[in-house]
């Protein structure tokens, strides 16, 4: 039974060489699964962007026929896609509800209307009561997620509070961390589901067997799928917090870093060819 704790952190680039040393071979099919924001790319209100040595690595791995990237996002499909552009590349909206690959198939799991009633009379009353001093609301249209990271400490604690009051009262799981509170629904979908999901329609029912898997991400919503990949993958958690209990393999602590990641997997499958 996987449990959360604390994971080895990446230090500098050659631990990813070692973490992935004998992992990836020339004839493996790979599943490279990446969160965007926070993760690719810093988490601002609007979707930012990479950096250099990441964008760049991404569509060197995007073009390599072994590899089935996908991007996953808390936005909807249409932005993520629209702001990347990468082809080759498959791209998760809403938490792996709505999906297109790059041959341009597309699939979407609705949501029961009252759900989504719920949540946006939930993301339209934190936006009234609780968004400002630099404090937001991020809408990832099955969870939302209220930021505080740099709000005045007078006025972060009656925030809290408040929000708190907010997402527990419309019946949403509560989830803190040290600068956000996260609300999620009461349904049986989250990225881990969506994770499998992808796999299965891309690769059929046995793709545990088939497959080396590499999945990043920043977020608790993360943390799911890397639980459902526990001793099936390879999983990193980006985040700064020197406790961080969680499912990953390994801790990253910047986005920065995420590319060297990418950068170990590309020169991983470079030195092989050679």
């Amino acid at each position: 039974m996987a449990e959360q704790k604390k994971a080895p952190l990446m230090r500098k680039e050659e631990d990813f060489t070692k973490a992935l040393d004998g992992f990836i071979t020339p004839t493996d099919q790979v599943a490279l699964l990446l969160d965007y924001d926070g993760t690719l790319a810093p988490l601002t209100e609007e979707l930012s962007i990479m950096p250099k040595d990441t964008e760049i690595n991404i569509k060197k791995l995007a073009a390599n026929e072994k590899i089935f990237m996908c991007v996953f996002s808390g936005r909807e499909l249409s932005e993520i896609k629209n702001h990347l552009k990468f082809p080759n590349v498959t791209y998760a909206g809403n938490h792996g509800l709505e999906v297109e690959y790059p041959s341009g198939k597309k699939f979407k799991i609705e949501m029961p209307e009252e759900l989504l009633e719920k949540h946006n009379k939930l993301v339209a009353e934190l936006k009234e009561k609780v968004v400002c001093s630099g404090a937001w609301v991020e809408d990832k249209k099955i969870s939302v997620t209220y930021h505080y990271k740099g709000v005045n400490d007078k006025l972060k604690a009656k925030l809290i509070e408040t929000a708190k009051g907010l997402i527990q009262g419309h019946g949403f799981q509560l989830i803190e961390t040290p600068y956000a509170l996260e609300g999620k629904p009461r349904v049986n979908w989250d990225k881990g589901e969506g994770a499998k999901m992808i796999l299965e329609k891309q690769f059929n029912a046995d793709w545990a067997k088939n497959l080396k898997i590499v999945y990043c991400g920043d977020d608790t919503t993360d943390e799911d799928a890397m639980k459902m990949l526990s001793g099936i993958g390879k999983t990193f958690r980006v985040s700064e917090l020197p406790n961080l209990k969680t499912y990953a393999n390994y801790q990253i602590k910047t986005v920065e870093e995420v590319g060297w990641l990418l950068k170990a997997i590309q020169a991983n499958y470079e030195k092989k060819k050679n």
